[in-house]
């Protein structure tokens, strides 16, 4: 029956006891513990519980008595209301917003603010990391706006104008347990961008960096401009190839991110529109689950200035993320894509969670979430996962 529904909040200092006195009082006077909430916030103890008496000879005044017990021994301050049922069933459509970045005044205020001009419930808030990159996560019931496309552009007009990076996402939308996360490579797992360094190898750097350019924009056929830019390195030997991956620089936090999904159990691969030679040594840098690139000819150790089966060009790009969820039997809505330029556009758009890192202005459009910084950490948070601190 409502009429024995009651909700007790509590606020006060985090000490340990204090959730048992008060289930084990509750339990000896046959009060039943419906749901519970609470959480310590830097020693500071908040809980939200709903008490059942059906079956108890309690009322509120001595409900109230009680509590009164616990508060003097503990140092805490309740609150018991009676609990109101709605008997309307809510449609809820939750989904999760997540922003990072540098700490200031003002965060809180102008996230929730947009939230409340645009007739959003924030149904749960929380911190997720605190120190040099803070990082907050927002459960958001949008159910009463129109189109989530709308919202999205209004939040990475938030994200340009504070320079915070932001992710919308669905709320469970997948299993933590058999996750996959594909990189981009080239300027997104990895700071060069190889063809380019190929090109200064063979003396054609200006021609190809331009190309390159205009294809990372979109103002150019990707395919054209990788075979075009593949004949200009006929002649380059495989000694040449080898020494490039030797001053490969890993994107910051890319090493130690990949490292702690696979200890989470995530699957981690790289799909590249770059060359399968330099995946190679990627693979067993980062112990990578799977890799996807164009594949250079090479006779008699020398690079031919072709290449070998399909072209990974944005269209493959996202008909890979099918085929990834297909040899690990998951939906594709369980695979996060991150990824810079416009040839990675169609592999975010199929994948559940699309991640822009420091992307052209033609990805953002197709991005749930953008990173501006310089390192790849900050995927971590987009993904709902803590510092290990877990104190904030």
């Amino acid at each position: 029956m409502e009429e024995n529904l009651f909700i007790i909040s509590a606020v006060g200092k985090d000490t340990p006891g204090l959730v048992h006195d008060l289930s084990n009082i509750l339990s000896q006077n046959t009060i039943n513990i419906v749901d519970v909430e609470a959480r310590s916030v830097r020693g500071h103890f908040t809980m939200f519980m709903v008490i059942d008496i059906t079956q108890s000879n309690y009322d509120l005044p001595k409900l109230i008595s009680i509590l009164k017990e616990i508060s003097h021994k503990f140092d805490v301050g309740f609150d018991i209301k009676p609990y109101k049922i709605n008997n309307l069933k809510i449609q809820k459509d939750l989904m999760v917003l997540t922003i990072m970045g540098q700490d200031k005044p003002g965060i809180i205020a102008n996230i929730t603010g947009i939230c409340s001009q645009n007739n959003i419930n924030i149904e749960k808030m929380k911190m997720i990391a605190r120190g040099e990159t803070i990082a907050m996560e927002l459960r958001i019931n949008v159910s009463n706006i129109e189109t989530i496309s709308d919202f999205r552009k209004i939040i990475l007009d938030f994200s340009e104008k504070t320079s915070l990076d932001v992710s919308l996402r669905a709320f469970n939308s997948f299993k933590r347990s058999d996750q996959v996360v594909i990189f981009d490579c080239d300027s997104t797992i990895i700071q060069e961008e190889i063809i380019d360094e190929l090109a200064k190898i063979a003396g054609v750097g200006d021609q190809v960096l331009a190309m390159t350019e205009q294809a990372m924009h979109g103002k150019i056929d990707f395919q054209t401009a990788v075979r075009k830019r593949v004949a200009l390195l006929k002649g380059l030997t495989v000694e040449q190839l080898d020494f490039l991956t030797t001053t490969i620089s890993l994107t910051p936090g890319a090493e130690e991110l990949i490292q702690m999904l696979h200890n989470m159990g995530y699957k981690v691969g790289v799909v590249s529109g770059g060359f399968m030679f330099f995946m190679e040594y990627l693979k067993k840098r980062l112990n990578l689950d799977y890799i996807f690139a164009n594949k250079l000819e090479i006779a008699d150790g020398v690079v031919t200035g072709n290449l070998i089966g399909r072209i990974v060009d944005a269209e493959k790009k996202g008909d890979l993320i099918q085929e990834i969820a297909n040899l690990e039997n998951i939906s594709t809505d369980q695979i996060v894509a991150v990824g810079d330029g416009a040839n990675d556009r169609f592999m975010l758009q199929n994948a559940g969670l699309g991640i822009g890192f420091s992307p052209k202005e033609i990805l953002k459009e197709h991005s749930d979430g953008i990173i501006t910084a310089d390192s790849l950490k900050g995927l971590q948070y987009f993904l709902g996962i803590p510092d290990e601190d877990d104190s904030l």
